[in-house]
């Protein structure tokens, strides 16, 4: 009896180990695309939202970057893209022309707000 007790409980604690591991999952959100060449972009509690962009290569697009609480940045540091957004009641307008096809990392460069998550992607297809 104690072998099959014991082999029971392995089995459980490997299967709630298993079940642990997994976790929620969802499926990956779907990147930002802008529309007619405008995308917006919310910049708010250390977060971008949309935090993932997708444009094709030679797409030019132009950026109305809203931030309602406090000084953040867009920041792409391997496209030269560093637009310091203040708090203000209107967007603030930006326009890029992605040339270059690749997978970027956006950030907000303001102390501490990167490593409170304020950061994104953003793909240029070709």
């Amino acid at each position: 009896m104690k072998i099959r007790l014991s082999s029971l409980l392995a089995a459980a604690l490997l299967a709630l180990g298993l079940a642990a591991g997994c976790g929620p999952s969802g499926p990956t959100p779907t990147p930002a695309v802008p529309v007619d060449g405008v995308l917006e972009v919310d910049l708010i509690n250390y977060a971008y939202e949309p935090m993932n962009f997708q444009f094709e290569r030679g797409e030019t697009v132009e950026f109305r970057l809203l931030s309602v609480d406090e000084l953040h940045t867009f920041t792409v540091p391997d496209l030269n893209i560093n637009w310091k957004v203040p708090k203000q009641d209107e967007p603030q307008i930006e326009n890029f022309r992605f040339t270059r096809p690749g997978v970027y990392s956006l950030i907000c460069t303001v102390t501490g707000h990167e490593g409170y998550g304020m950061v994104g992607t953003i793909t240029v297809i070709e």
